[in-house]
């Protein structure tokens, strides 16, 4: 089983999944829960996949704060259990994002 969508909910559910050092500090400094993080999770949608991400393959979840406000979630899966990892979290700002909070904008050069 790949890093897909079935993948991270199971292993949310189960409660299955562990935060990076970085995703740990990240959370903390945005007041951003691990309930927030499950429930971005579970009900997301992955909006972007790097396959070539190191060490791991990575994906962008795009789930919501009960607030209303976008939450990102940069996950992979890590070849020790649990294997899923989360990797960052952060609320998508409208400088780097479409308004859709799916799309990056194109940086003009």
């Amino acid at each position: 089983m790949g890093l897909g969508k079935s993948f991270i909910i199971e292993n949310v559910k189960k409660n299955n999944f562990r935060l990076t050092e970085h995703a740990t500090i990240q959370r903390l400094e945005r007041n951003i829960t691990i309930e927030d993080i499950k429930q971005a999770l579970i009900t997301g949608d992955i909006i972007e996949r790097n396959p070539k991400s190191k060490p791991y393959p990575s994906c962008l979840v795009l789930g919501w704060l009960r607030s209303g406000d976008p939450l990102h979630v940069k996950c992979s899966m890590g070849t020790e259990e649990p294997k899923l990892r989360i990797v960052t979290v952060y609320e998508p700002s409208d400088e780097e994002w479409e308004s859709d909070y799916k799309t990056r904008k194109k940086v003009m050069r």
